[in-house]
């Protein structure tokens, strides 16, 4: 597989091959040695970055070069945190414990239902109506409605951006707007190595051979695979690779994309995608209804070997294994094979931001600085169990199916995509989700499904003063 460039200046969020190497697990690939943050915040909190007010009016960063900054009030307060249910780890309660344990800090935090949380927080952004701390992707999608620089608080001097692997990458106009607690996560397709095995199935290289494995579990009276199409954000996430081939073919697509020189439709991949969401359905390669399967389904379908295939990814073996005992064994990640595509999907980074309207922004400033001191940030990721991470000297235990993903990543047997509505403007991605869903179910046509996606691509482009729309 031919190595990839990797879009690090669109997205904000990529991490290149070399830095996969911290996921351990049975063989440790990283040294010990690890650094304590450029700056720890202090017991009281002394060391927290304040904002002051220039003569223009504008906030201004205190780094306390040097000088400690004036003690942070802690008594009382809480932060209120948003994030969706999807964006959560088994770090988080831990990490704000201890800070609670520290400073007295309380947090209350509002869960949000991953099929509304695109939109709640959309709407969050819009009326202005927002917490201490939200949780979102750092991809050019959301820091389109986000508003950065009239909404976010300004993080690009905080002392731990020392400390993570590629501070450019993280960057949007200059300027990092969030903290990056979160891993680089891979979707793939997982496949039930029992299942397969007790069918007389080979692990499938190719969609092809997917397809092939398909149909023998469907005679076999097993469900080949189980989609979650329930979610819409699962069906949405099977297109992420509809573009990759056409990308490697032409370096400039992106740009012309963005320029309306190349419309989706136009793209064999993304149309090959959505026919075969359509074509898996109607074959009965989903089931005998994938709308009624859900994200949630996902786990006991696997667990109990009722199905070949589902979607897994990296930090997801660590929850199946929670709840069923011994099946992160029974389970190896394979690349994406739908449409075009034979690579793993690389996720966004989720990032916590700040909003300046929030009551406590230097507290929670203190709050991330805390988080990123060494300790916590190996405890976090330790809980996680994410493949790799964007911080420097953080060493993660990894479960088999992540660490031999990673390794094919490593030797270039397998490459990787970032998802198309992370590259390419003027998206929305719930409607896209909802398209792919009504292709599907045999409402739309794959290229009525694309074509009217342009549609809508081509109103939020207009919106955005996109030239060429």
């Amino acid at each position: 597989m031919k190595s990839r460039k990797l879009m690090a200046l669109l997205l904000g969020v990529s991490l290149t091959i070399g830095t996969l190497a911290g996921c351990g697990g049975s063989e440790k690939e990283t040294g010990k040695t690890t650094e304590q943050a450029a700056t720890k915040a202090s017991d009281k909190g002394q060391e927290g970055s304040g904002e002051t007010k220039t003569p223009d009016g504008t906030e201004e960063v205190s780094q306390n070069s040097g000088q400690e900054a004036e003690a942070l009030d802690y008594e009382g307060v809480t932060l209120s945190v948003v994030l969706a249910q999807g964006w959560d780890t088994p770090g988080r309660e831990a990490l704000f414990q201890k800070y609670t344990d520290k400073t007295g800090v309380q947090f209350d935090v509002q869960m949000l239902p991953d099929d509304m949380a695109s939109e709640l927080i959309k709407t969050k952004f819009a009326t202005e109506e927002l917490p201490d701390i939200i949780l979102n992707s750092g991809s050019v999608i959301e820091h389109t409605y986000m508003l950065p620089e009239e909404r976010l608080a300004d993080l690009t001097g905080e002392a731990w951006t020392e400390q993570l692997i590629s501070k450019d990458s993280f960057m949007v106009d200059g300027k990092i707007w969030g903290i990056p607690l979160g891993g680089q996560g891979f979707f793939a397709f997982a496949v039930n190595k029992k299942v397969f095995a007790d069918n007389g199935l080979d692990i499938p290289t190719s969609k092809e051979e997917l397809e092939q494995c398909f149909e023998t579990l469907k005679k076999n009276g097993v469900q080949p695979m189980y989609l979650a199409s329930k979610d819409p954000w699962v069906v949405g996430n099977m297109t992420s690779g509809g573009i990759q081939k056409a990308l490697d073919k032409d370096s400039q697509l992106i740009d012309k994309l963005n320029k309306n020189e190349v419309k989706y439709q136009d793209i064999p991949g993304m149309i090959e995608v959505f026919e075969d969401l359509r074509r898996w359905n109607e074959a009965g390669y989903l089931g005998d209804n994938t709308m009624a399967d859900s994200w949630d389904g996902e786990y006991q379908a696997f667990g109990e070997n009722k199905c070949g295939v589902t979607i897994g990814l990296t930090t997801w073996d660590v929850t199946m294994e929670e709840k069923y005992p011994g099946s992160a064994e029974n389970m190896e990640l394979i690349p994406f094979y739908i449409g075009d595509s034979d690579t793993y999907f690389a996720g966004t980074t989720a990032q916590w931001y700040i909003p300046k309207s929030g009551k406590h922004v230097d507290i929670v400033k203190d709050f991330f600085n805390f988080a990123a001191e060494q300790e916590n940030l190996n405890a976090f990721y330790g809980a996680m169990g994410e493949a790799s991470t964007p911080w420097k000297d953080v060493e993660v235990d990894c479960l088999a199916p992540t660490r031999q993903l990673i390794e094919k990543l490593n030797s270039g047997e397998y490459s990787y995509h970032f998802g198309h509505n992370s590259l390419v403007q003027g998206q929305d991605f719930d409607g896209l989700c909802k398209l792919a869903q009504e292709v599907l179910i045999g409402n739309k046509t794959a290229q009525e499904g694309v074509k009217e996606y342009d549609q809508m691509r081509s109103q939020i482009a207009k919106a955005l003063g996109l030239s060429g729309f």
